[in-house]
């Protein structure tokens, strides 16, 4: 089920927790008492400011000990479906929050494991083909990951950043999921996207308790997307081992 954001209701059952997850996600937005940095992202907060954000709740089965997978697949299908993605518009763009169900006493290496087997099942309940000019190996310059045709970035956020606050969406886990062509419209290989960039980072740089992560790249300079997407609360930590295989 897609939420859209100016559509939140008190949900029930096994996604009652998810007006809680929502309300803090956009808190992370809200800096009218000029209390602190904003929000790095001046794409995110202009989301946010025009309402586009749109969420994705997937609860955790506590007798299975699994999150609801499916949910994922089938709530980012109909995000695909519902984006044209030769038609995108940095204005109107509606950015994706997949929010999952907070687990108590979840360390990183349980939201690293979550991270790869929820790319796993998607790759693997994937009902189109993987697009023929993206690479299957993850390590490869030109590789991102794929889903229902569609080109994507995934920004992994967790509540073990600690210092990274970013990258640190509440108590669960957290995937900002965008068409990856988007970012080639907001940060183009020119002067102009170089200028972009430079000022997110350097907005990230007062945002967080660290400096950016030396991993953040540009898919257009040929710059690895897998490292982005889970980065390590330092930088100093190896990226993280990229474990996908590919029918």
């Amino acid at each position: 089920m897609l939420i859209n954001q100016g559509e939140l209701a008190n949900f029930t059952g096994k996604f009652r927790w998810g007006h809680t997850a929502i309300l803090h996600v956009l808190s992370k937005f809200d800096n009218e008492a000029g209390a602190g940095p904003e929000f790095p992202c001046f794409f995110g907060r202009s989301a946010v400011k025009r309402g586009k954000l749109r969420f994705l709740l997937i609860p955790y089965d506590f007798g299975t000990s699994r999150y609801e997978l499916e949910l994922l697949s089938c709530g980012l299908r109909a995000y695909i479906e519902q984006i044209d993605t030769d038609a995108l518009d940095i204005k109107r763009h509606r950015p994706l929050l997949v929010l999952f169900e907070p687990v108590a006493n979840f360390t990183t290496d349980h939201f690293k494991q979550v991270f790869i087997e929820a790319m796993q099942f998607l790759i693997d309940e994937d009902r189109r083909p993987w697009p023929a000019h993206v690479p299957k190996d993850p390590t490869h310059h030109s590789w991102t990951m794929c889903f229902h045709g569609c080109e994507l970035f995934v920004n992994v956020s967790h509540p073990a950043h600690v210092v990274r606050r970013s990258r640190n969406m509440g108590a669960g886990l957290a995937f900002v999921i965008n068409p990856r062509k988007i970012f080639d419209i907001a940060a183009p290989a020119d002067e102009r996207g170089r200028a972009i960039t430079a000022k997110i980072r350097r907005s990230i740089d007062i945002y967080d308790d660290v400096t950016h992560s030396p991993f953040l790249g540009s898919y257009l300079l040929g710059e690895a997307q897998w490292p982005q997407y889970m980065i390590p609360d330092n930088n100093e930590d190896a990226p993280l081992e990229c474990h996908l295989h590919f029918k």
